[in-house]
């Protein structure tokens, strides 16, 4: 037996994913802050954008399993950010 809460959330399922999509963008966006520092040679950061890929890799296979365009946009976003982030640190 669902609960309110549970019917509003599949009622209004869209928009929340919606939301959720826009703000793992705005999140995996910041990896271009430490992209820019690292290539000036200002910043060696590694581990969190290399973490930000590996999970956006596991996330987007998920995602594409299930068919869920709202998990599946924003992580492979974040796979490409945090690798490109990653990387840059050997540049």
């Amino acid at each position: 037996m669902d609960n309110t809460f549970q019917i509003f959330l599949r009622k209004n399922e869209k928009i929340i994913g919606s939301i959720a999509s826009v703000l793992a963008i705005i999140m995996f966006f910041s990896l271009i802050e430490i992209l820019i520092s690292n290539i000036q040679g200002n910043s060696n950061i590694f581990i969190q954008p290399l973490a930000t890929s590996f999970n956006g890799f596991f996330w987007s296979l998920y995602a594409y399993g299930k068919k869920d365009w709202f998990l599946l946009i924003p992580n492979v976003l974040a796979l490409i950010l945090g690798a490109i982030t990653a990387i840059s640190v050997f540049i």
